[in-house]
């Protein structure tokens, strides 16, 4: 169990430094990085600890490990499980893609892949509108929207079917916003398609529902090396997001 706990520990911080040099430094890094070092920690203080408290660690501690570990399994296993499950139906009326960091003004590779996804998605359903959405975040020159129209054109898809949506700062609005931008467009009645990395369809299934959107979902694998922060990040916020409607 002590080697366990310093191994997984090593390896979230490593992971952790390795995506805030490549992307940035964001709450998923943070909060792998955090969790990574409390598992070091309690791997090499281990031996201590037993010593101080007798027969090992203080229940409550115990107790708390096991529940923050079982939830963060229960949330991971939930997410990586239901991610790959798509729903969609290549004739929907408008496909999302949800925005996520870039590097200076270029799409980092977790973005690319929702991209290349689209442009597949465009490839069979051509008549489809492409909605790119995402604003600026700290230190990005430009909004995150901005970003993907360009490199969707470099993929040949056209300007005019590209609608962007350059203002929304989380998932929830993302959807929130591109529904105004869809329903001065295409009326009240439309179908959409998201289109986001595996580990976030999850939870952006649960948003698009919330914002009063009925659209379906299509995945995007996600960069092996962000595996680690990303899964840790998002089973987090899936675990708020329960909270917050409880």
């Amino acid at each position: 169990m002590k080697i366990l706990f310093m191994v997984a520990g090593t390896l979230l911080i490593c992971d952790a430094l390795l995506v805030a040099s490549v992307v940035s430094v964001n709450t998923g890094v943070i909060a792998a990085f955090a969790v990574g070092v409390v598992y070091l920690l309690y791997g090499l203080f281990h031996e201590r600890i037993r010593a101080r408290t007798g027969s090992g660690p203080p229940r409550v501690l115990r107790i708390a490990l096991l529940v923050a570990n079982a939830a963060i399994i229960l949330a991971i296993s939930s997410v990586a499980a239901l991610g790959r499950v798509d729903t969609v139906s290549y004739d929907e009326d408008a496909v999302i893609v949800l925005g996520t960091a870039i590097k200076d003004e270029a799409v980092t590779p977790a973005l690319q892949e929702r991209l290349e996804t689209a442009v597949a998605y465009h490839g069979a359903n051509p008549d489809a509108l492409v909605v790119v959405s995402g604003g600026q975040g700290p230190g990005e020159s430009v909004t995150e929207a901005l970003a993907m129209r360009r490199f969707l054109v470099s993929r040949g898809i056209p300007e005019s079917a590209i609608l962007m949506e350059g203002r929304s700062t989380s998932t929830h609005e993302n959807f929130v916003l591109t529904k105004s931008l869809l329903d001065a467009r295409l009326g009240e009645r439309y179908t959409t398609v998201f289109v986001t990395n595996d580990y976030h369809v999850l939870r952006a299934n649960e948003l698009s529902r919330i914002a009063g959107l009925d659209s379906t979902s299509l995945h995007a694998a996600t960069p092996w090396y962000t595996v680690p922060v990303d899964y840790v990040r998002e089973s987090l916020a899936v675990v708020k997001l329960l909270l917050l409607r409880e």
